[in-house]
């Protein structure tokens, strides 16, 4: 019997993938909604990749890096759920970001990393425009950096974690 080598990375991975497929299924009633409205799409909309893969180069990272501290932590998984709730609504994806404060906006938008991204998404679809070079390149870098770190801490304990389970 031979075994074949599967890098235990490919889990995450897929789950990364069957959330992207999500979210441009969920593009087609956002894209009907919007041809109702009236809102004709412009030239930026071609910049929408970028935004996607950067949601998910963020998404695997914290997921990688979740996922290693569950084995080690299993309360974790419990104070994600209720962390993920709060961060809901700390980005402004279900309201607009004007009807905060300006003097709370730099601290509480601008220390968050899922705003920069959400805000990629937003100049794309909603405002039509291109987003600036800074904004993209942060986004970029709240991106990569996680992706990063959860990707080194996995892998360096990839081979621990069956026997933690």
């Amino acid at each position: 019997m031979h075994k074949i080598y599967l890098p235990k990375t490919v889990f995450a991975v897929s789950g990364i993938g069957t959330g992207i497929v999500n979210l441009l299924l969920s593009l087609i009633p956002l894209a009907v909604v919007m041809m109702i409205c009236g809102v004709a799409p412009r030239l930026p909309i071609i910049f929408l990749p970028i935004p996607l893969v950067l949601l998910a180069s963020f998404a695997l990272g914290t997921g990688l890096l979740l996922s290693t501290f569950a084995v080690y932590f299993p309360d974790v998984a419990e104070m994600y759920e209720i962390a993920l709730s709060a961060w809901l609504y700390l980005t402004p994806i279900i309201y607009p970001e004007s009807i905060i404060s300006e003097r709370l906006r730099p601290w509480l938008f601008n220390l968050n990393p899922m705003y920069h991204l959400v805000k990629l998404f937003r100049l794309t679809l909603y405002d039509q425009r291109w987003p600036e070079l800074n904004q993209v390149l942060l986004a970029g870098l709240v991106a990569v950096v996680p992706l990063m770190i959860g990707w080194m801490i996995f892998t360096r304990n990839a081979d621990e974690i069956p026997y933690r389970i």
